[in-house]
């Protein structure tokens, strides 16, 4: 049984959506639910907002996310990326996020999302926030191919976390 103090902590768990938390609801969602989740449409509006304030996008933008199976991210995976094996995001770009309204979609594996969750002891809330995150910097443009790009992708995603209080909580430093 895991300590109650983990399930309390505020980072752990799902955002309430709202202009208290977004400055602005710049993104368009639509999702596409072919497994059962237990987010609704605007906490998933929420977050991709948080990605697109956070990184000082100020138009609006459409983004489309799947919640589907591992079979179906390895099909994917497997057609579009030369890989063979289930992953637990992808990501498929419209072209220069600049330059359109509708900016990609993002593939979530629901049941790697609720494994990966556990095996990190974060929750839901913060994995599948994550993983939404993470897609939607590499649809404007991020990655993480080198130390350098994963460090500056690694501060956006805590950024864009943060705004929906999704953020790893402060580190303690004992003197």
């Amino acid at each position: 049984m895991r300590p109650m103090s983990r399930r309390a902590a505020p980072w752990r768990r799902a955002p309430v959506p709202g202009p208290r938390r977004t400055p602005s609801l710049l993104a368009r969602v639509t999702v596409v639910r072919e497994v059962p989740f237990q987010f609704d449409d605007a906490w998933f509006t929420t977050v991709a907002s948080s990605v697109l304030h956070s990184t000082g996008r100020t138009t609006p933008a459409g983004i489309a996310i799947l919640l589907s199976d591992d079979e179906t991210l390895r099909r994917l995976n497997r057609t579009y990326r030369g890989h063979d094996y289930a992953t637990d995001v992808l990501s498929f770009s419209a072209g220069d996020p600049s330059a359109s309204t509708f900016i990609g979609d993002v593939a979530l594996s629901v049941p790697r999302v609720i494994d990966q969750a556990d095996m990190y002891g974060h929750g839901l809330a913060r994995e599948a926030g994550y993983l939404v995150v993470h897609g939607i910097l590499h649809l404007l443009g991020h990655d993480h191919e080198t130390d350098e790009d994963q460090r500056v992708m690694r501060a956006a995603e805590e950024d864009a976390l943060a705004i929906v209080g999704l953020g790893r909580p402060p580190t303690s430093t004992e003197d």
